[in-house]
């Protein structure tokens, strides 16, 4: 029995599998896979949601991914969509550190990706998912060949306006939500209040045992209306994925907690340090959504700046999820993909492997 929610705007893809896989820390993880369509074999593409995501959001970049030649494997993190959840109320996005979700990326790709399909193996991360990336890519050099990082959550987005409790508060409940474009050079220079008091916030509160409560001003709401969402321009497709969740509202979670979000801020604290992008050996390609008011654009153009292994492309005029966005922005997010992947190598490699079969 499939586990994938699917309703006439949004059916799911033919020939999946699914199935529920546990972490070694024994938490219950939804995971899916399709086989490649294309009439070419290009590898296998490990897709990682962003923060509050879920499976059924990703069916139309499954099937692009496919009819390019690539087999797909995805999951729900801990703690949101069908996986486990780890408080009481399931509507909270909660997470004490990094390194859980690190653990259940490693799981997917030993037990699903590399056990199911051939190589060469990619990712493509978003937001969330390309932060948890970053942070093990050591690790992960071992098991990817190479990664596209899509809007990665590498500091919050600047509001550019001055101080208010009320501007604060939203800011940091939904992880710099609001933001008139400030100067790339100062942004880039100074974080955003966000940061500078609701990372202090949270690490206070989670020494102190609070870290289970939303961020200041937090909710279990999981739907709000397209004209004051900053995820996408695209209204139909925005559409579609509410009303997956009118189907199956367990699938949505709300606001993140004060653990959440100091877990985050540990993360990207680590990958500001200078050793930090020169460590980074896996092959990355790394798009910034030019209108991004989510995350920090000028802090993915600086990371890559100290990058060696990254290559940068901002995409002017888009909202945060590129691979959800309108067609305009999404045709120049497959256009850098196609270029990008599988890679030179890893084409003389499958041509090699075709040659003596």
């Amino acid at each position: 029995m499939s586990l994938l929610i699917s309703i006439p705007e949004n059916p799911v893809p033919d020939g999946a599998k699914s199935g529920v896989i546990v972490t070694p820390d024994k938490v219950r993880l939804r995971f899916a896979h399709w086989p490649a369509t294309g009439s070419r074999r290009l590898g296998t593409v490990t897709l990682l949601q962003g923060r509050s995501e879920f499976i059924e959001k990703y069916f139309e970049i499954i099937s692009d991914l496919r009819e390019r030649g690539f087999n797909v494997v995805t999951f729900d993190w801990r703690g949101q969509g069908g996986s486990q959840r780890m408080t009481r109320n399931p509507k909270r996005g909660h997470i004490r550190s990094f390194a859980k979700f690190r653990l259940d990326l490693r799981t997917i790709l030993k037990e699903v990706s590399l056990a199911t399909y051939s190589g060469p193996h990619f990712a493509v991360a978003h937001s969330t998912g390309a932060l948890v990336l970053l942070s093990d890519t050591e690790r992960l050099r071992t098991m990817l060949d190479r990664a596209i990082l899509t809007a990665p959550l590498l500091g919050l987005a600047n509001s550019g306006k001055g101080f208010s409790i009320k501007r604060f508060l939203v800011s940091v409940l939904s992880l710099g939500l609001i933001r008139k474009k400030p100067p790339r050079s100062a942004s880039a220079r100074k974080p955003p209040l966000a940061e500078t008091i609701g990372f202090p916030l949270a690490y206070f509160a989670a020494l102190i045992g609070l870290g289970r409560l939303f961020v200041p001003g937090g909710n279990s709401q999981i739907l709000v209306p397209f004209h004051t969402n900053r995820q996408t321009s695209d209204q139909a497709r925005f559409d579609r994925f509410n009303k997956v969740l009118d189907v199956a509202p367990d699938l949505g979670i709300g606001s993140p907690t004060l653990g959440w979000l100091n877990a985050a801020a540990r993360a990207m604290k680590n990958l500001r340090l200078r050793n930090a992008g020169p460590n980074v050996r896996l092959p990355c390609l790394v798009l910034a959504a030019g209108n991004d008011r989510i995350v920090s654009t000028p802090m993915i153009e600086d990371f890559v700046s100290r990058t060696k292994a990254a290559t940068y492309i901002e995409i002017p005029g888009a909202e945060h999820e590129l691979m959800m966005e309108r067609d305009v922005f999404r045709d120049q997010f497959w256009a850098a993909f196609d270029a990008f992947l599988p890679g030179f190598e890893a084409e003389q490699d499958l041509a090699r492997r075709a040659g003596a079969e």
